[in-house]
């Protein structure tokens, strides 16, 4: 993910600027420090000083041209809401983040009333977020000391929920194959997944897939296929052809990736019958393309690939999963599907196995290329885009991908997910949300990450916590 653009504006009070010009120098001195502090989380367009409506206005201007991804407003003393919230309202296409912070870190004995000027910013962050709230203004706020390294840990992870918001509004995501057949809870049009998450969907026929397959030279296949052989352990049970098909249509997905720019891929299997060019379903080119940074979701769901694509920009590595048999002595379900993983999730690369795959669901005697290969243990968090009545909803929860080996009869890539709490206490939680039967996964805790988002993006999000306990 690129470095944030994101601008800076430091505020104040015409009254200070006319009585007090000695502390207004000293508060565009703080605003300058603030500025370098930024420059860790984002390319900072910084504007010091703003005290009028019509500097606010022309300010915006400014960033609105420089095409910031994100507002951040910092209160260096008071400013009144009136020069500010009837100018946001013309820019609620820009995420906005109020920043409650202060030059001051401590007040004790040696505190003087000239400090109180330089640090009271705090009442004029209270004017203004309730106007905003009271003109429905989108807005988020992060209170907290311009050095504490927490606290900017909450504003790099805003910059980039911010930075991701316009990404996705110029993200597209093809559908191949068509949509799984009856399958109900990701089946939601795509006008209503552009409007509401940004993404435009595409549908790209397997004709399409097939010709661009056809065009690939045997050379390019078989630097393919060597490059596999070197990187990999390959199975016995991969023969030739079944590779060979599978490195060709890696290739001719390739070609469409980059020929219709694409971000994701929501793949129907179904939609594959194994005709000339297209004779099978590339699971390894699927596990290859999530480790690039690609979205991705199964039996054509565009929306699941969105929410993969998503913790791929947010937390660096996103993953697609399904949860498939419960395991209630231990707490545990078991995940898996039919051919798909990110490669970067591996827990140790020269374990990677690329194996044959049997398609027999698909056509009797189908095959393809697959990876086997065991993940990283670890905390994760598990991140779902449910549809529902109003439009979306974000459901996270965490858990733990325990350190065991493969089920040796399982031909497809699993592992065992232990939840927090009672392993039916968050089956019949996820499900009461409203929980696909998609999702995606990242390592470690990235629930602060997609509530920063779901608040830029007006997307209510769900926490299923049972150590907690939610009623």
């Amino acid at each position: 993910m690129e470095t944030p653009k994101i601008g800076l504006i430091g505020l104040t009070a015409e009254l200070y600027q006319t009585k007090a010009p000695d502390l207004v120098n000293d508060l565009a001195k703080f605003s300058n420090e603030l500025n370098k502090v930024m420059g860790k989380s984002a390319k900072v367009i910084h504007i010091p000083l703003v005290y009028t409506r019509a500097q606010m206005e022309d300010a915006c201007v400014k960033l609105k041209k420089e095409k910031v991804e994100g507002i951040i407003l910092v209160f260096l003393s008071y400013s009144p809401s009136l020069i500010i919230a009837p100018v946001l309202k013309k820019y609620q296409d820009i995420p906005i983040l109020l920043w409650n912070t202060q030059k001051l870190y401590v007040i004790d004995q040696k505190f003087k009333a000239y400090d109180t000027s330089l640090n009271h910013g705090m009442h004029g962050i209270q004017d203004t977020a309730n106007v905003l709230l009271r003109e429905n203004i989108k807005f988020s706020l992060i209170t907290g000391h311009y050095q504490d390294k927490s606290v900017l840990e909450k504003i790099d992870k805003w910059c980039k929920a911010a930075s991701l918001v316009n990404l996705l509004k110029k993200a597209r995501i093809a559908r191949i194959g068509g949509r799984f057949k009856d399958m109900g809870d990701f089946a939601v049009g795509d006008e209503k997944i552009t409007e509401i998450l940004g993404p435009e969907i595409l549908d790209v026929s397997v004709d399409k897939i097939a010709e661009e397959s056809l065009k690939i030279k045997r050379s390019e296949i078989e630097r393919v296929m060597e490059s596999d052989r070197r990187d990999f352990k390959i199975g016995k049970s991969l023969d030739k052809k079944t590779h060979l098909i599978s490195a060709r249509l890696e290739l001719g997905f390739r070609r469409i990736i980059q020929g219709e720019k694409l971000e994701g891929l929501g793949i129907n299997f179904m939609g594959f019958k194994g005709e000339e060019g297209c004779e099978s379903i590339p699971f390894s080119a699927i596990s290859k393309f999530m480790a690039e940074g690609m979205g991705y979701g199964g039996e054509g769901d565009v929306l699941c690939a969105t929410s993969v694509l998503i913790m791929q920009r947010l937390c660096g590595i996103g993953g697609f999963v399904e949860m498939f048999t419960t395991d209630y002595k231990n707490n545990r379900i078991l995940f898996e599907h039919m051919g798909e993983s990110n490669l970067k999730m591996t827990k140790n690369k020269k374990e990677v196995m690329l194996v044959k795959k049997d398609l027999d669901l698909i056509k009797k005697g189908l095959s393809t290329a697959m990876f086997l290969f065991p993940l990283k243990p670890g905390k994760v968090t598990l991140f779902n885009i449910a549809p529902s009545e109003n439009g979306f909803k974000f459901i996270v929860s965490r858990g733990e991908i325990l350190n065991k080996l493969l089920f040796k009869d399982i031909n497809a890539p699993h592992f065992l997910f232990k939840v927090n709490g009672k392993v039916e206490d968050f089956l019949t939680e996820y499900s009461k949300l409203g929980g696909t039967h998609h999702s995606a996964m990242a390592y470690g805790d990235k629930t602060e990450e997609i509530k920063f988002l779901s608040k830029i993006m007006n997307i209510p999000v769900f926490e299923i916590d049972l150590i907690k306990k939610i009623f």
